[in-house]
């Protein structure tokens, strides 16, 4: 698994019957949305670097749920709640499929890529 911190651009549309991203140009490329493995909301910058305090181990849904487990101030960057979706892609006619995680921010609409796993 490799972890990013990168802007992408996304086209949103309707995947496994659910709105997520369609399509995402990263480096260059095009890679087209296959299948939507999971998507959840993460509803405190827990993910900066330096915010979580007493929930050490704390997981997405937990935070979600309205657990006390974050605490910190939120990033200037994002607002207070962005989605999360992990999707699997392709990139050109015969690629392998890959999996990616792809956060966006309602607020501003930026959209980046966190991690790429292999499969």
């Amino acid at each position: 698994m490799w972890e990013f911190d990168e802007a992408v651009e996304v086209r949103t549309g309707v995947v496994d019957g659910i709105e997520s991203p369609e399509q995402f140009l990263w480096r260059g490329r095009l890679w087209m949305v296959c299948a939507v493995q999971a998507h959840w909301t993460e509803t405190a910058a827990w993910w900066e670097r330096g915010v979580i305090g007493s929930g050490v181990g704390a997981t997405a849904t937990a935070v979600a749920a309205g657990s006390s487990a974050a605490v910190g101030v939120l990033d200037a960057d994002w607002g207070p709640r962005r989605a999360v979706y992990r999707v699997e892609a392709g990139c050109g006619r015969h690629a392998r499929r890959e999996m990616f995680d792809l956060a966006h921010d309602p607020d501003s609409g930026r959209w980046q890529l966190e991690r790429v796993t292999d499969q």
